[in-house]
């Protein structure tokens, strides 16, 4: 009888589960979460504006946060910290990878190009030019508060930066006037040069300064002007955007790994 007793015991007693299963799903809906979202939203970083992709960033964070709240129950909290790092790369994706993969793949700049034919070429966020040439005694400069966004009739500014500009011309026809412009600023104390060993940089079609300008002097530019930011070491800037956008999200990556193993090990 007693023996029969123990055997019918052991026989029945429910199997446990398995704990490392459940810590592999735990890593592998992270890791989804992480590399999906900046997957999903790298398009919106290599062609919309930084002020539009950061609100496409808010609106999709919200469905993964409540699918996120949802697996508490299953998962544990530990979950949430998944979805915090998923927000992280999904910025770094908007901010950086996404500008850096559109500039080398040639989708958002274009070299080479004539100043002739960057009026066409306006909807490359990136244009460097050939055969051209800077007027800087045609040129200007001011100061102005920095633009930081507009919202209807409402504007909001940054610091006041000392403004440099100066037409640009094709060597091929310098007397052909064109609404072309090399910008380049510093802060307000400091002065700007336009670097003959870069040939070109961001495009702006809308100004980036407040029209009350102060200090102006020179000429001032033409209406509905394109301007192309003058920056030294521009592209070797781009190449670090590139990497460390890289690198950040494979960090991120990395460290929910380790949570879970040593969520693993705790328990």
């Amino acid at each position: 009888m007693i023996l029969g007793f123990v055997e019918n015991k052991r026989r029945f007693k429910p199997e446990r589960p398995d704990p490392n299963g459940s810590y592999q799903k735990l890593l592998l809906i992270g890791l989804f979460f992480i590399l999906g979202f900046a997957l999903l939203l790298f398009p919106f970083g290599l062609f919309l504006p930084v002020s539009l992709s950061v609100w496409a960033l808010l609106i999709l964070f919200l469905p993964l946060l409540f699918l996120g709240i949802m697996l508490i129950s299953k998962l544990g909290y530990v979950i949430l910290l998944a979805v915090l790092f998923a927000l992280l790369s999904g910025g770094v994706s908007i901010l950086f990878l996404g500008d850096y993969i559109g500039f080398i793949s040639g989708i958002t700049s274009i070299h080479h190009l004539d100043p002739t034919l960057v009026e066409k070429n306006s909807e490359f966020k990136y244009i460097f030019l050939k055969d051209y040439k800077i007027n800087e005694e045609l040129g200007g400069s001011f100061l102005a508060p920095l633009m930081v966004r507009a919202r209807g009739s409402a504007k909001y500014y940054g610091p006041v930066l000392f403004f440099k500009f100066a037409p640009i011309v094709s060597q091929q026809n310098p007397n052909k006037e064109l609404s072309l412009y090399a910008l380049c600023y510093a802060e307000k104390d400091k002065n700007c040069e336009f670097d003959p060993n870069v040939a070109g940089g961001v495009v702006l079609k809308e100004m980036i300064w407040d029209s009350e300008k102060r200090s102006v002097k020179g000429m001032i530019p033409k209406e509905n002007s394109i301007f192309l930011v003058w920056r030294n070491g521009g592209e070797n800037e781009m190449q670090k955007k590139g990497l460390i956008s890289a690198l950040s999200i494979l960090l991120l990556s990395f460290i929910w790994s380790i949570v879970v193993l040593r969520l693993r090990k705790k328990f």
